[in-house]
């Protein structure tokens, strides 16, 4: 269940979008329904919501301010409004769906689905976080890679490299297809680290048992046991070859 405020400073909204909430979106629970801003903050403090809907205009200060405020690290935020012009500024504060007043059915099933999904990849993250907490000591070292459906667990020792994009994460495994997690590489760095991995340059993680050869050059390459080349930065090599005496 979604433990959820609304806080608009009329009434009849609150009392329209707590009806639509119960009709269409059983997984809602209300907790409180406000109407001023003040009270609203106070309410967030001691009920610690999962979810806000929030209206934006108050006499006394915007629902923005009162997110500047707070943060919303621990709830989720989704705006309401009656006019389109702060929707850009709603997702800047990282709200996760902006409602038009009057309210579109479809559009609340939407906005409450994305919360949904949400909190699930969140959580999801979370148990794979301390899942490679709690193998990294142990013999079999496993690693878990979330994905769209769930969690990957992958023996470390079938890793062959990795390869950062931006937030994304390329692991080039033995016998399986490439697999892409919604991670920075730099996560997957401090992950591995000591468990004989190498970064080579910037957006190369390499396994240092799955090495074939080392060709020289300016960074120079590393060909992979799956015959990839792995380019080595002129920043990392010399680093580089002083861990290949340690493998």
């Amino acid at each position: 269940m979604l433990r959820t405020i609304i806080i608009d400073d009329e009434q009849n909204v609150r009392e329209v979008l707590n009806k639509l909430l119960m009709d269409y979106c059983p997984v809602v629970k209300i907790e409180a329904l406000i109407g001023g801003i003040e009270e609203g903050t106070k309410a967030i403090k001691e009920l610690k919501p999962d979810l806000v809907f929030l209206d934006i205009e108050f006499p006394e200060k915007s629902g923005f301010e009162l997110i500047e405020e707070l943060g919303h690290e621990d709830f989720d935020v989704i705006f309401i409004s009656g006019h389109e012009e702060y929707a850009l500024k709603a997702f800047k504060t990282e709200a996760v769906d902006y409602l038009l007043k009057p309210f579109n059915v479809e559009d609340l099933e939407t906005a409450v689905n994305k919360v949904i999904e949400k909190r699930r990849k969140a959580e999801t993250v979370r148990y794979a976080d301390v899942f490679m907490q709690k193998w990294t000591g142990s013999q079999e070292q496993l690693i878990a890679l979330t994905s769209s459906d769930g969690l990957l667990f992958v023996k470390v020792k079938e890793v062959i490299y990795c390869k950062g994009d931006g937030a994304y994460t390329y692991f080039y495994l033995k016998d399986r297809d490439r697999i892409t997690v919604a991670k920075n590489l730099k996560e997957f760095e401090n992950l591995l680290k000591g468990m004989g991995f190498y970064r080579v340059h910037k957006s190369y993680l390499i396994n240092l048992n799955e090495m074939k050869k080392y060709l020289r050059g300016e960074g120079g390459y590393v060909v992979m046991s799956n015959g990839d080349n792995v380019e080595v930065s002129k920043r990392k090599k010399e680093g580089f070859l002083s861990n290949l005496a340690k493998v």
